[in-house]
């Protein structure tokens, strides 16, 4: 089942994770939720000289560690998990 991930790049047109939608589709695999090869650096960590706005500079991306919504969701976060 696909799950629609909210991505680091708050909307970034250049984003190849997204395409600047702010979110993509993403599908647990046998061993849940695994870091992949950011696609926007190719794992490198910068774009010409920069910080990748997809990976925030560490060359993978993590959906289990999507950015907050807000203070509630950072709140749910720190008392049930991310979900």
């Amino acid at each position: 089942m696909a799950r629609s991930v909210g991505c680091h790049c708050k909307g970034n047109p250049a984003c190849k994770l997204c395409g600047g939608a702010g979110r993509y589709s993403y599908e647990p695999g046998p061993r849940g939720w695994m870091p992949f090869a950011c696609p926007t650096c190719a794992g490198v960590g910068k774009v010409g000289g920069a910080a990748c706005v997809t990976c925030r500079a560490h060359g993978q991306v993590d959906p289990a560690d999507p950015p907050s919504s807000g203070w509630v969701d950072v709140i749910r976060k720190a008392f049930f998990g991310a979900t």
